[in-house]
């Protein structure tokens, strides 16, 4: 499956079936592919980027936000590169795909064809952070012995 343009807004985002992968290419440096997945319950995204070839510059950055547009997490990356996190509500979601913009200003882009599978777990946050959690009354449980994953 190929994403399609216009999609550089969540409005305009090309809406995912969990599990199935596409491809997508940024066609400039300024160019943000979005791509929605909905869930029915709490649960778990998880992101798997594929990029062509692997290089030490980080030419993409890959986010999750939620509808309001929080960010709930983000890998910068040059390489292949899979992530995820816990979301505590149903509702839509969203996965983009932009240039790498460091802390200089410098932007780092590239025009080659990505592969990215988006895949949702509904039912299932433990072991993995929500957001947010930034307060006692947000916080995450944990069990005793239990990994947890956080960003």
């Amino acid at each position: 499956m190929a994403g399609t343009e216009n999609n550089d807004t969540p409005s305009l985002a090309n809406t995912v079936v969990s599990g199935g992968e596409l491809k997508g290419q940024l066609s400039s440096e300024t160019d943000i592919d979005y791509y929605k997945i909905d869930l029915a319950a709490a649960g778990q995204i998880s992101v798997l980027f594929d990029k062509a070839s692997s290089t030490f510059n980080n030419y993409y950055a890959v986010s999750i936000v939620d509808s309001t547009g929080t960010l709930l997490a983000r890998r910068e990356t040059g390489a292949d590169t899979s992530f995820s996190t816990g979301v505590t509500s149903a509702g839509s979601y969203y996965v983009s795909v932009d240039a790498f913009t460091d802390s200089f200003g410098t932007t780092y882009y590239d025009s080659r064809e990505y592969g990215l599978t988006v895949q949702s777990q509904e039912g299932v946050t433990s072991g993995v952070e929500t957001e947010g959690n930034n307060t006692l009354g947000e916080a995450d449980e944990v069990i005793s012995g239990q990994e947890i994953k956080g960003q």
